[in-house]
């Protein structure tokens, strides 16, 4: 690939990930959920509005459901066209969210919004893993992805810190936030289209003329030949358990049994792990580029461990410092995840459709995002109901999941060593 071509690629990859970082910094499962639980709060029944909060924290990742969709519905298209398109929808979803009120109705309305901006957004990720595949060889996959991931993450993190000081400042210019944030993402959104890839118009014609449709049926075949590949989505699904249950309790009880400012909860909870991810992504990248993914995940998964860990001493304690301290491990923990949650699937492909392992991955997450916000935030309501500051042990189940999970890791990096 001439080296002109591929500064252009990335040049176009650059301006349209910074340009959409700023509103997805405020569509930030950990934001949301501040705003959701501020905003509501007093206009909501108290455990109908902690569930929100669990919807909101999930939104992200159990929209990812409809990914097969997405997979079958680019076939034969021009997948950076599509991508730019469906950015277009989430920025105008975003733009449409700022003018809810606050009242049960108004919630209901953000919700749904949230969601279809989120089912927009799991189409991105599904199809453009095929472009990055098609535009950067292996040997510099992992490098891209982690500028890439380095760019986005600094001002999602700025936007995000932004978000917190502007509400503690005046609450009410919750409306201007989301219409600036939206207005200045559509750029990036609409420059994606104008990306070339590699190969494009060839994978389109073999794409028509390719009948064999995405399924459920197809997914489930895909794991029963690929044992590798399933093994991977088995640790991925246990691990990613943990971690998509932590959120919703740790904001609620932030909330409920603490005297933090919003800037305080949107640090703790999005601000100080975005920012932590340029720090950390390149040794992360490193790691990737020339090891197989179960040997990268016998290491990463560790520091989630170790990160839920702290959150847990901080809930328990109450100590802010400590909250502090497991957010930054935490951060560290999220710069591997960018990595190996973008790039993991493709150490499994060989000849098969990316698109497709792609889309497994996607989905899997989709029902872990659905499922365990609602049972984390179910478990702590349980707990405070009770006795009042009995929550505070509900980050104690994510724990023990992530660990099941990274012991996983181990276990099939060391199968996998012994097969190869």
């Amino acid at each position: 690939m001439p080296s002109i071509t591929l500064r252009k690629r990335i040049s176009t990859e650059w301006f349209s990930w910074a340009s959409l970082a700023i509103v997805s910094a405020l569509l930030e499962g950990g934001v949301l959920g501040v705003i959701v639980k501020n905003g509501f709060e007093g206009q909501v029944n108290s455990g109908l509005l902690n569930f929100a909060v669990a919807l909101v924290t999930g939104a992200p990742y159990f929209s990812n459901l409809l990914s097969i969709y997405w997979v079958n519905l680019s076939r034969g298209k021009s997948k950076a066209r599509m991508v730019s398109n469906l950015s277009i929808v989430f920025c105008l979803c975003a733009l449409l969210m700022g003018f809810v009120q606050f009242n049960e109705l108004g919630l209901m309305i953000f919700i749904l919004l949230l969601v279809v901006a989120r089912v927009c957004w799991s189409g991105v990720l599904t199809v453009r893993s095929n472009i990055w595949r098609a535009n950067y060889p292996r040997y510099i996959r992992g490098k891209v992805t982690a500028k890439l991931a380095t760019l986005a993450s600094i001002i999602m993190s700025l936007a995000a810190i932004s978000v917190g000081w502007l509400l503690d400042w005046n609450f009410q210019l919750l409306q201007i936030i989301f219409t600036v944030f939206s207005i200045l993402s559509i750029s990036g959104a609409y420059r994606y289209r104008t990306l070339a890839v590699r190969h494009q118009q060839k994978e389109i014609v073999v794409e028509i003329n390719n009948q064999n449709k995405t399924t459920i049926k197809s997914f489930f075949l895909l794991l029963k030949t690929n044992k590798p590949f399933a093994r991977y989505m088995l640790s991925m699904f246990v691990l990613g358990s943990g971690n998509l249950m932590l959120m919703a309790p740790m904001i609620v009880y932030l909330n409920e049994h603490t005297e933090l400012l919003k800037l305080d909860q949107i640090l703790i909870s999005t601000a100080i792990p975005l920012a932590l991810i340029p720090i950390a992504v390149n040794w992360w990248a490193k790691l990737l580029d020339g090891n197989h993914i179960f040997y990268f995940r016998s290491i990463h998964s560790w520091v989630f461990v170790f990160a839920l860990l702290f959150f847990l001493i901080a809930q328990v304690t109450l100590l802010t410092w400590v909250y502090y301290v497991a957010s930054i491990i935490y951060g560290i923990a999220i710069a591997g995840g960018v990595i190996g949650w973008n790039l993991g699937h493709n150490d499994f492909v060989g000849k098969g459709s990316p698109m497709d392992y792609m889309a497994i991955h996607v989905t899997l997450t989709g029902v872990r995002g659905l499922l365990m916000p609602i049972v984390g935030i179910s478990l702590y309501q349980y707990l405070e109901n009770t006795e009042i500051g009995l929550g505070k042990w509900a980050l104690l189940l994510p724990l023990c999941l992530t660990t099941l999970g990274a012991l996983s890791f181990v276990y099939f990096h060391s199968k996998n060593k012994s097969i190869n």
